[in-house]
């Protein structure tokens, strides 16, 4: 595929992506509130009992499986096939797989970045679709790596466009919950000043639900599109 129209096609996961959310939001909300409820204790915990701890098995146990499993509705979603809300907590079935590679992700990003920012970031992209395929085609821990970067090939400096606006979104837009002291003793509080509120309710309920649709766009794209197979050896005829 020429240059131009993986650019072409790239943009249009976007643009498709805020069919796919203008066109199923009222399918999409119960996730979405499931999804900010859910987290929202998570700090509840941390604000309760001053403890990261405290909170850790909370969001090892609940928080990372149902946000796995909230792209499994995003995959269907762009697929446009029936999504049902119990598509949310597909990654409990499986739980272990699914936690495996979330924290290996998050590893092997970090690890990256510790080299360099740009390191991080490219492995992530290389990666980043294993979350998708733990719960879209159920592989296993070390398949689901590698069928990412299969598909990724060729198009990270594409996934990158969407990468940045996920990025500058969970950047620049505030949240209503702060987590603020030291990491032995942490307090949790609310910011619940207008401006604050209406943008982390455009943030959860608009932004992030239509740019996570995008990257499941790109996803269902990838998984379907041709490839250039490595060149065997020259046999003479």
């Amino acid at each position: 595929m020429e240059t131009l129209e993986k650019d072409k096609e790239a943009l249009s996961w976007l643009t498709r992506a805020w069919d796919d959310y203008t066109l199923n939001l009222p399918l999409l909300l119960p996730v979405l509130l499931t999804q900010a409820a859910l987290s929202a204790g998570s700090f509840y915990l941390i604000g309760r009992y001053h403890s990261l701890l405290v909170a850790a098995p909370y969001m090892l146990f609940l928080v990372t499986p149902v946000s796995t499993g909230a792209n499994l509705v995003y995959i269907k979603t762009a697929r446009g096939i029936r999504v049902r809300y119990l598509d949310l907590f597909s990654a409990f079935p499986v739980y272990g797989r699914a936690l495996a590679v979330s924290f290996s992700l998050g590893f092997i990003t970090m690890g990256g970045a510790f080299m360099l920012i740009v390191p991080g970031v490219v492995l992530y992209l290389a990666f980043c679709f294993s979350e998708y395929a733990v719960v879209d085609r159920r592989t296993g821990v070390k398949e689901s790596f590698k069928l990412s970067a299969a598909i990724t090939d060729g198009w990270k400096s594409r996934l990158f466009m969407v990468f940045t606006l996920i990025l500058l979104v969970n950047l620049l837009v505030p949240d209503i919950y702060l987590i603020t002291g030291p990491l032995k003793n942490p307090s949790a509080s609310l910011d619940l000043k207008p401006w604050t509120v209406a943008a982390a309710a455009l943030k959860t309920l608009v932004f992030m639900p239509w740019l996570s649709l995008a990257m499941a766009r790109a996803y269902n794209f990838l998984l379907l599109a041709p490839r250039a197979e490595p060149a065997g050896p020259e046999t003479v005829d």
